[in-house]
């Protein structure tokens, strides 16, 4: 009876097992350089998100680049537990993959962002990855093969989202597609170990890349704002709980900005550590998230989310006036404020309020992200600065000066285009408290 148990914890037969694969100098190979691409991908994806003006490609970028930040990070980690030392991680040490990035970065629309890193690069890691599954000794080797099984997963879901964005956005760019095709063919495809012939036609990249440092938006948002200052009531205690709830919501949905100012201290700051830049992905990420559930809760009641005034300043500002590092600062500072009693507490309970139970999801989990966004920014500012006051300073100079631009514009003749869009939404119903 013993002898119908599964041997080997069920990994494999002894026929399997019985076959020598892939050694440990070809797998820290493949997964040092998956790592390298992991890394300038997510890179890449950051130095665009300003620049692609579809929400919903914003949305998808910010959830992707940090998936690839969780990826590099796990393929660092396998890496340093098979004989070879992590600081060699850094080092880029193919001219001609690093040359296939920076022909991606300079994509001109969102069709060839999307064409190049949906269509030419990540089926091609994910190609990679299965050839060495393939290759493996699936039980000396089970680590890795355990890690690369939930890696692609999640790298076949992007790509199966931007097959479905491509299609939405009249297609890949096919003649973007092959351009970079070549590139990436020169440096042996994904996995480096294929044949690199061909004639490489004219680089884009002859000049430093032109960032787009003022989000920009889609047709669908025809009310773009300068700063949230001009409309919006400051006094919770003058306005009904389902009022009060409507407004933090609004402010979920407009959060955008703060991915789009993520996104540039993240591209914009070489010299960070991967663990930094690891960070900055998951901050972003969450502030999209929060974007999103505004978004949700929005088209719950049927409103039209890109008609209300979207404010760009939080990015522009910091974007073009601002080092990387204040850039962050100033985030870390707004952040941190949050965290008084009248704060991040005070939203989840006047979400709780209301009586709604979605919002009151909503806020609670945006506490709780803002608790660990403090304690990132805490942790990466500390690198970043000689000491704690020299932070402290910075995140004071950087937010009074920003609402320095916040005031100006409260000086200006009030909108009242918060009492409308509310009233439209609470006529309908008398049941409001």
């Amino acid at each position: 009876m013993m002898n119908a148990v599964p041997p080997l914890a069920g990994l494999c037969t002894y026929e399997q097992a019985g076959v020598a694969g892939r050694s440990v100098d070809e797998t820290v190979r493949l997964l040092r350089r998956l790592a390298r691409i992991e890394r300038r991908t997510l890179l890449a994806m950051a130095a665009h998100l300003n620049a692609v003006p579809e929400w919903e490609v914003k949305c998808a970028l910010s959830l992707h680049l940090w998936q690839d930040a969780e990826h590099c990070a796990a393929l660092r980690e396998r890496v340093a537990e098979m004989r070879k030392p992590p600081h060699y991680l850094d080092r880029p040490d193919d001219e001609a993959l690093e040359a296939f990035f920076e022909e991606l970065l300079r994509s001109g629309s969102t069709r060839e962002l999307l064409t190049g890193v949906y269509r030419v690069l990540k089926p091609r890691v994910i190609e990679a990855i299965r050839e060495h599954r393939a290759r493996a000794n699936p039980l000396a080797d089970q680590p890795t093969i355990r890690l690369l099984r939930s890696l692609v997963a999640e790298e076949e879901e992007q790509v199966e989202w931007g097959a479905a964005a491509l299609a939405a956005l009249a297609g890949p760019d096919d003649d973007w597609g092959r351009h970079l095709e070549a590139y990436l063919d020169a440096a042996g495809g994904a996995a480096g170990d294929g044949e690199r012939t061909g004639e490489l036609p004219p680089p884009r990249a002859v000049a430093p890349l032109e960032l787009v440092r003022v989000p920009r938006r889609d047709d669908r948002f025809t009310r773009l704002w300068d700063s949230r200052g001009r409309g919006f009531f400051d006094d919770d205690a003058e306005r009904s709980t389902a009022e009060v709830n409507w407004r933090l919501m609004y402010v979920r949905l407009t959060e955008m900005h703060v991915p789009e100012l993520l996104a540039l201290i993240l591209y914009e700051w070489p010299d960070a550590t991967f663990e930094q830049h690891r960070a900055l992905a998951r901050h972003l990420w969450d502030e999209a998230r929060h974007a999103m559930m505004g978004e949700v809760y929005f088209q719950a009641h049927d409103v039209d989310w890109c008609s209300v005034p979207h404010e760009l300043s939080f990015a522009s500002y910091p974007n073009t006036q601002l080092e990387p590092r204040e850039r962050y600062a100033l985030l870390y500072g707004v952040e941190h404020g949050a965290m008084r009693k009248d704060g991040k507490r005070a939203q989840h309970e006047a979400a709780q309020a209301s009586g709604d139970p979605l919002p009151t999801l909503f806020q609670d989990f945006d506490w709780a992200d803002e608790v660990l966004h403090v304690h990132i920014g805490r942790r990466v500012l500390t690198e970043a600065y000689a000491s704690t006051k020299e932070l402290d300073d910075a995140a004071a100079e950087t937010r009074a000066a920003y609402d320095r631009i916040v005031a100006s514009d409260r000086a200006l003749p009030r909108s009242d285009w918060w009492d409308e869009f509310y009233g439209g939404i609470a006529a309908p119903s008398s049941s409001s408290p």
